[in-house]
C-alpha cells in the first residue's frame, strides 16, 4: 500500500480578503480530484483573517496527479492548479487566490522526483533549447524563453512546464540546470520528447536525483549538454 503525502497548503489571500478585518472568519473550500473526477479531498476550512497575507491548511493525498480547486465563495476568490504527489513525500505548496473569475486551469507538464537535501544548494531549475541547435557534449546556445516554475522541498522537487502558445511545435530539448561552486552551470539532458501534446490532462515525468548523480558532474564541462546514461525518466 502506497504511503500518503501530507500537504501543507499556503493560500495567498486575494485583494477582497486582504481588505477584511483581522477578526473575520474566512471559509476556504479545498477540493482535489483525479483524471476521471474521483474526489480525494473536499473540505471547508474556517480560518481567521488575522494579520498575515495567507492562511495555512493541511490535508493528506494519495500518489498521483490531481486537479486542485481552492475557493472562497463569499469573496469570489479562487485558484486552480494541477499537482503531482510522490508516495510518502510531504509537500508544501503555495497557491494565490485571484479576485477575477477563475480562468481555465493551466496546461503544464509536471516534472518531479526525489532528491537529496544537498540538491537545493546547486539551485536546480529547468531550461529549454531549440533541439536542432544542441547535441550531447557540445556547447549550448542561449536557452529559449520559457515559463517554468520549480518548487523544492527537503527530499523532492516539483516543476510545472508551461507551453508558450506562440512557440509552435518545433522540437525542444529539456535540460536540468545546476549551479557549480564557481557560479557556472552544468546542463543535464532530460530524455523526453518536448513539447508534450495536451490531451486534457497533464503528462507527469518522474526524474529522481541522487547525491551520487550530482557529484558525478563535478569534473564535467560547464555550458555543455551533458547526457549521462544513468539519468533516466519515467512518464505517466
Amino acid at each position: 500500500m502506497l504511503a500518503l503525502s501530507h500537504v501543507i497548503l499556503h493560500v495567498g489571500f486575494c485583494n477582497a480578503i486582504a481588505r477584511a478585518s483581522p477578526e473575520t472568519t474566512i471559509a476556504i473550500r479545498v477540493r482535489t480530484a483525479d483524471r476521471i473526477g474521483r474526489v480525494q479531498v473536499d473540505r471547508v476550512y474556517r480560518v481567521d483573517r488575522g494579520d498575515e497575507d495567507q492562511a495555512i491548511v493541511e490535508f493528506d493525498s494519495s500518489f498521483g496527479i490531481y486537479a486542485l480547486e481552492v475557493e472562497v465563495p463569499k469573496y469570489r476568490c479562487s485558484a486552480t492548479d494541477y499537482l503531482f504527489f510522490i508516495s510518502g513525500h510531504d509537500r508544501s505548496i503555495t497557491e494565490k487566490l485571484s479576485d477575477a473569475p477563475t480562468p481555465s486551469p493551466p496546461r503544464p507538464v509536471l516534472l518531479s522526483g526525489t532528491a537529496p537535501q544537498s540538491f537545493l544548494y546547486v539551485q536546480p531549475t529547468f531550461v529549454l533549447f531549440d533541439k536542432s541547435q544542441v547535441a550531447c557534449k557540445k556547447p549550448l546556445p542561449q536557452p529559449l524563453t520559457t515559463n517554468i516554475v520549480v518548487e523544492n522541498d527537503q527530499d523532492a522537487y516539483y516543476a510545472w512546464l508551461y507551453l508558450d502558445p506562440s512557440g509552435g511545435t518545433s522540437p525542444q530539448q529539456l535540460a536540468l540546470r545546476l549551479r557549480t561552486a564557481t557560479h557556472q552551470y552544468h546542463y543535464v539532458r532530460i530524455p523526453i520528447a518536448f513539447p508534450v501534446p495536451w490531451t486534457g490532462w497533464p503528462t507527469s515525468i518522474q526524474f529522481n536525483v541522487t547525491e551520487e548523480m550530482v557529484d558525478s558532474l563535478a569534473e564535467e564541462p560547464v555550458d555543455t549538454l551533458l547526457c549521462p546514461k544513468l539519468w533516466e525518466t519515467s512518464a505517466g
